[in-house]
């Protein structure tokens, strides 16, 4: 039996191809010379996945800061009237960072990267105090936490240079032969702070073309001496992740698309990588120069009409014409020239139906639809028919909600309906195939049934039939709500009109798995204090309209709190299983639900359940969870989570599992063993989370808990060691992934019980820190289950008997090396 037989599936060859070339030694990707494997080593050294995490959590606190202003403006200018105050607010935290790195550039001196230790540099940088955040946000304060290891690395990145004695561009392998002072280091990062934020603001708020990707890669190309790329390929490269669900396993539903905060780490691990290799201090400014240019996005392209925020401004123009004009039809009035006018808007905003437009021919489905959508909204529009429609959405939608309805004419209550409902009907065809759209009976079909399944979450379920299939909570008083009211075509979610209040139990609660495979049970316990089962919650539903944030819907309905709003917490994926474990109505859930991202808008039409507590039990705090005078930020409390390191350098060759158990799981582990604490009943609480939570990072189906640190020369082009890692999980057959999240479950479970053997105080001492919860971090030397890793990126799946004995091996370790950190670490 092969080995793809073995594990029922193999995964097909990357589409990945690293862009890096040279010409010295065969690694299997092509010869590589030592000048670019030094910067590549350099690039994946600079690379921080923490600097990622601030950068996503400042690109949502941006884009709903954003939103929150252009709610309180109106007109057209509005949304660039925003940008203002969010841009000041940007600008003033690069102002503090700039202070912040040269301070530090003070503190170092003269001391260069040669003269200084280990120790000494530590103590530098533990001299200067990041500023206090502005604003006391969550977002900035770690932001300054990751410039600072950024910092750091940048110099470690310098030291390791020197050591190796990287000379100048002239001698063909350039070395840095320089010893730069470590001030000046600190210094060259001072300019390209404020183009980083820039960038920020302008993929915040939307004003920036989606395919950011190839800056990074010319970023690279320049640091190799390789040609610049040229247009044809830079349009090859960013249409590659589209290209990698029909190859590769798993990419389409994972979404192997690195985030924008992921590419932003990238680039500016381009640009301070160049600082570095600057012969002189002219050739680095003027390499600081072009770097600024490249990671601010590049001068006059803040209002570019390729821009998301472009995009759903014509959108919700077109959309404010088409409401207006169906208010104002008579009786009888035939809807078809605005539809004709509408749908090739909402086309043009629909990636997918662009293409499938240019296959079937943009008049024939335009035509097509128009006629079939006039007959089928037509007996909504009119005065008389209006009334009747507007009425249905106050009592079902509007009231349910707490919202105003008497400042809405009835004839624009009820053509607001229809466009939601003609728009839906657009995005459900675009699920098809064009060869659907092809042909005219096939199109009827299609749309017929698409506008059912559009109409029945727009329009109120009492004016629909009684035996309709497409009907998505039987019985239930409710409609899909389009918000912000009274925002002319603005659409940034839609929220079901009724709030479900319902009991969970523990067996419930622990089987129902949130985004990225987490336990439900894990997010009331961890985020919302929740200690006994059953709970009564709240639960409020919610579908993204397109290039929306989580964190806008999030800001959006806390202004509305008491007034059908909510203050949540976290929005999680409304999954089938979801709707029908918590409502007892799957309809209301996804049947297949696109992967929702930290850091990446999300997609269009995704459906998505919040939580409040409906009673407060004893010992939770519903004000904390709510975001009321939290010990810890809100936005940024993590659920107990495994973060899995796979090193695969030479020398090097390692697994991490970090274990970042809540402030609640550990006080509650810590609960269980008693006064004073006992090993045992410690380690057998330990064991049980261990065991959850490396599953799930493993088999949750994200693959984003674990990052894959390779070679410099095996890198994707990517680098990211998080996409790595993702593609590693998504390329691996489930009983494969289960094979590996057991054996290392064991052998870390092996060095903890073996560590903590009176120990348990280190735990205890860690736990009365401020900082929320505990890490325990075990690094494993496992060089023949890395070698697996390695080699399924590769494309080799291994054997049975391969994999059985690398565990057995990673088991039998006794080298393992186990830490305790208080607060949330990755490793």
């Amino acid at each position: 039996m092969s080995d793809e037989e073995e594990w029922t599936e193999a995964p097909s060859a990357s589409y990945l191809d690293s862009p890096f070339r040279g010409a010295a030694r065969d690694t299997g990707r092509g010869p590589v010379d030592a000048h670019s494997e030094a910067v590549r080593e350099l690039l994946a050294e600079l690379y921080s996945d923490e600097m990622e995490e601030a950068l996503s959590e400042l690109l949502e606190e941006t884009a709903a800061l954003h939103a929150e202003h252009a709610a309180a403006l109106v007109g057209a200018s509005a949304s660039e009237a925003a940008e203002q105050p969010v841009r000041e607010r940007l600008e003033a935290l690069a102002d503090q960072a700039e202070r912040y790195l040269e301070a530090l550039a003070e503190a170092a001196g003269e001391a260069d990267t040669r003269s200084l230790t280990e120790a000494e540099l530590e103590s530098v940088f533990e001299s200067v105090a990041p500023p206090a955040a502005l604003g006391e946000s969550p977002a900035f304060e770690q932001f300054f936490g990751a410039l600072k290891n950024f910092a750091k690395k940048a110099v470690s990145g310098a030291v390791n240079l020197a050591k190796k004695g990287v000379q100048a561009v002239k001698t063909g392998v350039q070395a840095v032969a320089k010893v730069m002072p470590i001030g000046l280091i600190l210094r060259q990062l001072r300019p390209i702070v404020q183009p980083l934020l820039t960038r920020v603001l302008k993929i915040g708020i939307g004003r920036l073309p989606a395919p950011i990707r190839p800056i990074a890669t010319q970023l690279a190309r320049q640091l190799l001496r390789e040609a610049p790329m040229t247009e044809a390929e830079e349009a090859e490269d960013a249409e590659k992740p589209a290209a990698a669900g029909d190859h590769a396993p798993g990419a389409q539903a994972l979404g192997a698309e690195p985030t924008p905060a992921a590419l932003l780490s990238l680039e500016l691990a381009g640009a301070t990588a160049g600082l570095l290799l600057a012969r002189d201090e002219s050739e680095g400014e003027a390499w600081a120069a072009e770097a600024a240019q490249s990671l601010s996005g590049g001068a006059g392209e803040v209002y570019g009409q390729q821009s998301p925020a472009a995009e759903a401004e014509a959108l919700a123009e077109a959309r404010e014409r088409f409401t207006e004009a169906l208010s104002r039809l008579p009786d009888g009035g035939d809807p078809r020239p605005a539809l004709e006018e509408f749908l090739p808007v909402v086309m043009a905003a629909l990636p997918i139906v662009r293409k499938i437009i240019q296959i079937a021919g943009r008049q024939n489905v335009v035509g097509a639809l128009s006629n079939l959508l006039a007959a089928l909204i037509g007996k909504f529009t009119g005065p008389r028919n209006a009334r009747i429609l507007a009425t249905a959405i106050a009592d079902t939608g509007l009231k349910l909600l707490s919202l105003e309805t008497a400042a809405e004419a009835p004839e624009r209550l009820a053509a607001s309906a229809l466009a939601a409902t003609a728009e839906d009907t657009v995005r459900q065809l675009a699920q098809l195939p064009a060869e659907e759209l092809e042909d005219p009976v096939r199109l009827e079909v299609a749309a017929g049934k698409a506008f059912n399944v559009a109409a029945a979450a727009n329009i109120p379920s009492t004016l629909l039939r009684e035996d309709l299939e497409e009907t998505e909570a039987r019985g239930v008083k409710g409609m899909w709500v389009p918000l912000p009211r009274g925002a002319k075509g603005q659409l940034r979610y839609k929220k079901y009109s009724r709030v479900f209040e319902v009991e969970v139990g523990a067996k419930q609660a622990a089987t129902l798995r949130t985004g990225g495979g987490t336990p439900l049970a894990t997010v009331l316990r961890d985020q919302f204090r929740v200690r006994a089962f059953p709970v009564r919650l709240k639960i409020h539903l919610y579908e993204a309209g397109a290039h929306t944030w989580a964190r806008q819907i999030q800001a959006a309905e806390q202004r509305g709190a008491g007034r059908g709003g909510a203050r949540l917490l976290a929005l999680l994926p409304l999954t089938r299983q979801a709707a029908d474990s918590l409502l007892g109505h799957p309809g209301l859930g996804m049947a297949q639900p696109p992967k929702v991202v930290k850091g990446r808008q999300l997609p269009g039409g995704v459906r998505l359940y919040g939580i409040e507590l409906a009673d407060r039990q004893p010992g939770s705090d519903p004000a904390r969870a709510a975001g009321g005078g939290a010990e810890a930020p809100e936005q940024l409390r993590r659920p107990t989570e495994a973060q899995v390191t796979v090193d695969a350098r030479a020398g090097q060759e390692s697994l991490t599992i970090a274990l970042h158990l809540a402030e609640e799981r550990a006080q509650e582990i810590l609960r269980s063993a008693g006064t004073p604490p006992a090993v045992g009943p410690f380690l057998g609480a330990l064991a049980s989370t261990l065991a959850e939570s490396t599953a799930t990072a493993l088999l949750g189906g994200e693959g984003r808990n674990v990052r894959v640190f390779r070679e410099a020369h095996e890198q994707s082009s990517h680098l990211s060691p998080a996409d790595e890692g993702e593609e590693f999980v998504s390329s691996l057959p489930p009983r494969l992934r289960e094979a590996i999240a057991e054996g290392l479950k064991r052998a870390a479970g092996q060095a903890f019980a073996q560590y903590f053997k009176g120990r348990v105080d280190e735990f205890v001492r860690a736990l009365q820190d401020p900082r929320d919860g505990v890490t325990l971090v075990v690094t494993l030397p496992g060089a023949p289950l890395v070698g697996i890793v390695t080699g399924i990126l590769g494309r080799r799946l291994p054997s049975r008997s391969e994999v059985a004995r690398a565990i057995g091996a990673l088991a039998a370790e006794p080298a393992a090396k186990v830490e305790v950190k208080a607060g949330r670490h990755r490793g």
